[in-house]
């Protein structure tokens, strides 16, 4: 009995909203999360970006898109106590793209009275999520990914549950220059089972566009500016049990010099109250990189996110 009320309880309180639209018959909700910095300054609007391991969360896809082998960590802080992380790590192959990433949240504690008057102070909720995978360019302009998950999440320090989720993605470069087209399917499975209660996977439809337009000098200069790059996106994504929505970001690139790059990001997700415009920046010098990004959630408030990155 008193396991059965902790988990009505937390169903409550461990209650952290998504999106406006959610009515809450999802479970894991820590697998539709953006795990870069980049990606969120977007709008998360990057499934027909070839972003390397900052593609692994909407497009395993354009994993192919990792010329180096590169590691990108990124660390999130919520609109309350909560915390999520990211470490994913892309390594080109003669066969394609072997990809990893390993996701962790972090609800923060939560008190929990019980019939008596018994207090006790618990980690509301905690997940993890481990994935492994890989990208292949296939020819023509094509590339396909997938990528498999094991997810394990805990509640209260009392209940846990564990599975398999999979992504499978596409990506095109389309005869246009410039243009690429991707597609994508997240979070195939079973339900998420806490004791005898059990809700369905967030799976996710994602299809997006992206144009890029880089402009550099047709002849090598003594100037310190090197060249730009303007790309624009566009997603429109369905997840299970809610209304499809579009989003739409913009990435402007200054080059400069032959190691250095200045980003400036900007986007909106569309048809949601609790999500809205993003804002990002991002700096690359040599094998490294920082990029920050601004999420608002409305009433919520603002949650920051931070990723670091090097290419070996």
């Amino acid at each position: 009995m008193r396991r059965l009320l902790l988990l009505a309880v937390l169903s409550l309180a461990c209650a952290r909203p998504v999106r406006a639209s959610s009515a809450g018959s999802t479970g894991g909700v820590s697998l539709r999360r953006p795990v870069s910095a980049r990606v969120v300054g977007l709008a998360e609007s990057f499934a027909a970006a070839a972003g390397g391991a900052s593609s692994l969360g909407s497009n395993p896809a354009g994993a192919a898109g990792a010329a180096r082998p590169e590691l990108e960590s990124t660390f999130t802080s919520g609109v309350v106590d909560d915390a999520f992380g990211f470490l994913g790590y892309a390594h080109p192959t003669r066969l394609g793209v072997a990809a990893a990433g390993l996701a962790y949240y972090d609800a923060g504690n939560v008190e929990l009275t019980f019939p008596g008057g018994a207090k006790e102070t618990r980690t509301a909720q905690r997940d993890m999520i481990f994935q492994a995978g890989g990208a292949k360019t296939l020819g023509a302009g094509l590339s396909a990914g997938v990528l498999a998950k094991f997810y394990r999440f805990e509640l209260a320090q009392e209940a846990r549950a564990s599975g398999w989720a999979a992504d499978a993605g596409l990506q095109w470069a389309a005869p246009l220059e410039g243009l690429r087209l991707g597609g994508a399917i997240q979070n195939l499975g079973q339900a998420v089972k806490f004791e005898s209660e059990s809700d369905p996977l967030p799976l996710t439809a994602r299809f997006g566009a992206a144009w890029t337009l880089s402009v550099k000098p047709a002849e090598r200069t003594e100037s310190y500016y090197t060249g730009t790059r303007l790309t624009l996106l566009a997603d429109g994504v369905k997840i299970r049990d809610e209304a499809a929505y579009p989003s739409v970001g913009g990435e402007f690139c200054l080059e400069v010099g032959a190691a250095t790059e200045l980003a400036l990001r900007g986007g909106w997700i569309f048809n949601h109250a609790s999500d809205g415009a993003a804002f990002g920046l991002g700096l690359r010098e040599g094998r490294f990189a920082v990029d920050y990004a601004l999420a608002a959630k409305g009433m919520l408030g603002n949650i920051h996110h931070v990723s670091l990155a090097v290419r070996f």
